[in-house]
């Protein structure tokens, strides 16, 4: 029977993996995928491990960030709640309702506080201590749907913010009021963007427009496009895309073709980012070119490798020497991929096992089809295609 995909994967530095699927969270550990914590109390029990209190009402989780370090988790839900658990021991270090429904979670590199960017265009800047500080603020805004968040590894650092208006905003922390540079020549929203510390003066950005691109967070100056329709164009065939089975095909113009980047990442063990794409069953791995060991802003990206995967991808997370995908649909839920001698991936099998074993979605009676990033994009109802004017809620509060 099809199982909830998990729509998720957040990794943190202290080797822990988190799996989300609609209000679930698993932890496991990213070498072995051996299960570390979860909210559902029966397989914690069973398991011998941390049950993590689950998210009020039960509502689906919509974002979620561990912190630099990996000592907190903070996930937002459809019911705008906000939870931050600490990761010792999987209790609740705070919890409010938030006025607007957040999109978006960062935490500050401090770790005192956790960025929260929502559909109204707001950043507000939250206490993770509630006793010492139970205030927020709200520190700068766009004038549409916050899409993500991140930090530069600068210091001091800057503040990384993205919007559905196509812009990236380069901001400083915490006074957010003063701004850096604006990031400005992506023509649809702006889904993703992340930040090295290897090359801390430069971000990747992906958007709906069939671009990543690359900034100088100092002065907002483009630096490098990658074209994903040149990129992917080995998938079609007479007109046809791939799929994810074997020697099979769809009925999609490359032509006609939109590329949505679901998700830019940065993956320190690899020295390079990594994204997914939606509908294409690849991960996309774009190396930082070296500059003699330095890390100016200069820096540009290498040629990107493009790693097939099983299915299409709904998310991806880095991990020590490699990555983890999660999948719209299919016999297995997620993977986890290593480096190999030639400088590929492949897939780790003992790693994947434990992730099969470890993380249990709820049973459809059909297979889950997860909503385009199209839908929400597209700013007005009049721009959307015939069948994609149902956005499940996404222009409400």
């Amino acid at each position: 029977m099809p199982r909830h995909p998990v729509t998720l994967v957040e990794s943190s530095a202290q080797g822990a993996v988190a799996f989300i699927s609609e209000a679930t969270i698993t932890v496991t550990d990213a070498l072995t995928g051996k299960l570390l914590a979860t909210t559902q109390e029966a397989q914690a029990s069973s398991a011998g491990v941390q049950h993590i209190p689950s998210v009020p009402s039960a509502s689906t989780i919509r974002a979620a960030a561990f912190s630099p370090t990996g000592r907190y988790l903070a996930v937002c839900t459809n019911d705008k709640a906000l939870v931050v658990y600490d990761t010792a021991t999987w209790t609740v270090q705070r919890q409010l309702v938030s006025d607007k429904r957040t999109n978006a979670l960062a935490f500050d590199p401090q770790e005192t506080h956790v960025l929260a960017g929502d559909k109204f265009g707001d950043c507000t800047r939250i206490s993770i201590c509630s006793d010492e500080d139970p205030s927020s603020e709200v520190i700068l805004g766009h004038v549409s749907i916050l899409c993500a968040l991140a930090f530069t590894p600068t210091t001091p650092p800057l503040l990384l913010s993205c919007d559905r208006d196509e812009k990236l905003r380069i901001s400083h922390y915490p006074n957010a009021y003063n701004i850096q540079a604006f990031g400005l020549g992506h023509t649809e929203f702006v889904t993703s963007v992340a930040a090295l510390k290897c090359a801390p003066q430069v971000c990747l950005t992906g958007s709906g427009d069939g671009t990543m691109r690359l900034w100088n967070t100092e002065d907002g100056t483009l630096l490098q496009t990658v074209d994903l329709a040149a990129l992917l164009q080995g998938y079609y065939r007479d007109g046809r895309v791939k799929c994810a089975e074997a020697n099979s095909f769809e009925d999609r113009n490359a032509k006609d073709e939109r590329y949505g980047v679901l998700r830019v990442s940065a993956a320190e063990g690899l020295r390079a980012y990594i994204a997914v794409v939606e509908r294409f069953p690849v991960v996309l791995v774009l190396p930082i070119m070296e500059d003699g060991g330095s890390c100016s802003g200069k820096r540009g990206l290498g040629q990107p490798l493009v790693v097939d995967v099983e299915r299409p991808p709904t998310d991806v997370a880095p991990t020590a020497a490699g990555f983890i995908v999660a999948y719209a649909a299919g016999p297995r839920l997620a993977d986890a991929y290593v480096g190999d001698a030639q400088g590929g991936f492949v897939r780790d099998a003992e790693a994947s096992e434990g992730i099969a074993q470890s993380v249990r979605t709820r049973e459809s009676a059909e297979e889950v089809i997860v909503p385009s990033i199209f839908v929400w994009g597209n700013k007005m109802y009049i721009e959307r295609p015939a069948g994609e004017n149902n956005g499940g809620g996404d222009d409400e509060e």
